[in-house]
């Protein structure tokens, strides 16, 4: 679908203001129901300036929609209208301001109604161009994996989304991300078969398995190549930190949890929502 610069840059901005402001927004596709998955990547470009010009960095991606736990929840809890699945998975951005620290508890008031996501982190150690790059390629470019919390808090109301450019244009609900401690080549685990066990205080909330990515996540990584590819022709920069996306359905975070994955072989990775 053409549409104007002018309003993939005011949809962008009403986006990035609403995270700033901690505030929901409407859906885009109401107003504009024929904006499709190019038209949503150039305004997350848009975004992603908006972001740098304010003077934050860029550090890495995270991926939307890579196992099937996921994909039934966007389609049966997060979506407002007909469900459109993408034809392949989501990217969106990650930046500085949105890592927590080791020891940094999740401040509920600073979101709006925040869920978490354990997830498989990929670290490139060498970056990586162009349409053909396989799970292999990534595996071979990887410094280390490490076990990842994403926080994921859509700005649109009800965290409800719609359309085909809605989620990507919001950044993929991206928010927040936290590193585990442990950091071991993707050669030294089972990235198919390792064992990802997430506790909401001390409660056993999902279980899963790596392969659950795609049948691999290094696959996920993959995918994000050829994405910045078509949409950008950009490369997958080295030191780039990707989350690969939910290993489980996303859970929603009240104030006094405290959130625990275990990942087999791989160490874990915690956190309290004060």
């Amino acid at each position: 679908m053409d549409v104007s610069e002018n309003i993939l840059k005011e949809l962008a901005g009403i986006s990035w203001a609403g995270e700033k402001e901690n505030r929901e927004i409407k859906p885009f596709y109401t107003e504009y129901p024929k904006l499709d998955v190019h038209n949503g990547y150039q305004a997350q470009r848009f975004r992603l300036q908006m972001m740098v010009e304010e003077g934050h960095k860029q550090v890495g991606f995270k991926l939307g929609g890579t196992s099937m736990a996921k994909l039934k929840q966007v389609a049966s809890e997060l979506t407002s209208g007909t469900y459109a699945a993408p034809p392949a998975p989501t990217v969106g951005q990650l930046m500085d301001y949105m890592q927590l620290g080791e020891n940094t508890d999740l401040v509920l008031d600073e979101y709006i109604h925040p869920k978490l996501e354990a997830e498989l982190a990929f670290i490139l150690e060498r970056g990586l161009y162009g349409p053909n790059v396989t799970a292999p390629d990534i595996m071979m470019a990887t410094a280390y994996v490490t076990p990842a919390f994403e926080i994921i808090d859509s700005r649109f109301q009800g965290f409800k989304m719609g359309g085909k450019a809605d989620a990507i244009i919001d950044n993929v609900s991206s928010r927040g991300f936290k590193l585990g401690r442990v950091r071991k080549s993707p050669f030294e685990v089972d990235l198919i078969g390792m064992g990802v066990r997430t506790s909401f205080n001390g409660e056993f909330t999902g279980y899963s398995a790596a392969g659950a990515v795609m049948g691999h996540p290094a696959r996920a990584v993959a995918s994000l190549c050829r994405t910045l590819y078509e949409e950008w022709d950009a490369c997958l920069p080295a030191g780039s930190v990707i989350l690969t996306g939910a290993i489980c359905a996303s859970h929603v975070l009240t104030r006094g949890d405290r959130i625990v994955s275990d990942f087999e072989g791989l160490g874990s990775v915690w956190l309290n929502v004060v």
